[in-house]
């Protein structure tokens, strides 16, 4: 019998049927061997009954094995038997590894699922892979205040949003040589917070699509680009801060990545330490600052009111150069000039100047397609 022993966990009751069939006894004789009732040795070939610790040295007895055996086959067919009816808890955590599924559903971004295989395959149409196991092939050259050595699922779930919101807005067609006038046009509308109602018309106009895209909870995304073909580029803005500097820095240092056809983007926490940045992401820092205040003219700022930025001064500069003096501030604080503290006042909310101006997906707005 031990030779007798399939791969494939069975209840130890078909081996007990065939041992029974090879010696030519009938339940009944068994029932008479074991001392137990007919009723029990049959609920044991039916495999209504488990093999017990007890049952298991009575038939080792009877047929000349080891008590190890019956329990290894009894063990072996309830581990089978579970491993059957969870197969689906190692497909459901596969999903959502691969995204944070419960905010996916919240936002609307996943329709309501129907069981593991509709998940599955919602999520792999949304990340557009071809399996739950394939990679993202989203290549994304991050300016993120998270690791860039690799891209979270939620990064990658808003990429795909942004992605998909893109593809809603209508634009002209993108034109290289077209990019200093855009900026040119834009510096213009830098000065006060509700010309940022039409940022959005003014890039569709220049063939960039804005879409507005708040960040998934732990992200710490501030803006993305990429492109949907070579003349459709898209930004998102997540608008995490709420602040006039944060929007104006994040959309100029986007647009930087358009100019330069970098690889897709998603960016976080714009304002950091760029010596902790990739190259790409501190060129992109620095062009930004640089479009929205050029850099010898914040320096010659600097170096004639260094330390005391009286708020007077920082207004009346902000006004020669034509932005916002909440985007000074932002810069000073960005070169250490100042803390985060000082001149607060002048960093004017601007969320709600643009929300609504173009598609836009969160806090409380959920896109209509």
């Amino acid at each position: 019998m031990e030779r007798r022993i399939s791969l494939e966990p069975v209840h130890p009751g078909e081996y007990l049927a065939d041992e029974l069939e090879a010696r030519g006894w009938t339940q009944d004789d068994l029932a008479e061997v074991l001392g137990r009732s007919r009723n029990h040795i049959n609920r044991l070939v039916q495999g209504k009954t488990a093999v017990t610790p007890e049952s298991a040295h009575e038939l080792a007895k009877a047929f000349g094995t080891s008590a190890e055996l019956w329990m290894n086959l009894q063990v072996s067919y309830e581990l089978a038997a579970a491993a059957k009816e969870n197969r689906d808890i190692e497909r459901k955590a596969k999903v959502y590894v691969k995204a944070p599924i419960r905010d996916l559903v919240k936002r609307g971004w996943l329709p309501p699922l129907d069981g593991v295989e509709d998940m599955e395959n919602k999520v792999c149409k949304f990340l557009k892979i071809p399996t739950i196991d394939a990679e993202s092939g989203l290549k994304v050259a991050a300016r993120k205040s998270t690791s860039y050595v690799a891209d979270t699922p939620a990064q990658i779930a808003w990429f795909r949003r942004a992605e998909q919101l893109g593809q809603c807005v209508g634009a002209a067609a993108y034109k290289d040589d077209a990019f200093p006038d855009l900026v040119s046009e834009l510096k213009k509308l830098a000065a006060y917070p509700e010309d940022a109602r039409r940022v959005p018309k003014l890039l569709a106009d220049f063939g960039v699509r804005l879409v507005l895209l708040e960040h998934l909870p732990k992200t710490k995304i501030d803006g993305g680009a990429l492109w949907l073909d070579q003349q459709s580029p898209v930004v998102a803005l997540a608008l995490r801060f709420d602040r006039i500097d944060n929007f104006w820095h994040t959309l100029m240092h986007e647009l930087i990545h358009v100019r330069d056809r970098d690889e897709p983007a998603v960016d976080s926490d714009m304002m950091g330490d760029d010596q902790e940045l990739p190259s790409v992401e501190q060129k992109a820092n620095a062009e930004a600052c640089n479009y929205l205040i050029p850099k010898e003219k914040l320096d010659s700022f600097i170096v004639r009111h260094k330390p005391l930025y009286y708020q007077t001064k920082v207004v009346q500069f902000a006004q020669a150069r034509g932005v916002h003096p909440g985007i000074v501030v932002g810069q000073l604080q960005h070169r250490k000039e100042i803390d985060w503290q000082q001149l607060r006042k002048l960093l004017v909310k601007i969320r709600h100047e643009v929300i609504g101006q173009t598609i836009t997906d969160g806090w409380g707005n959920l896109p209509r397609f």
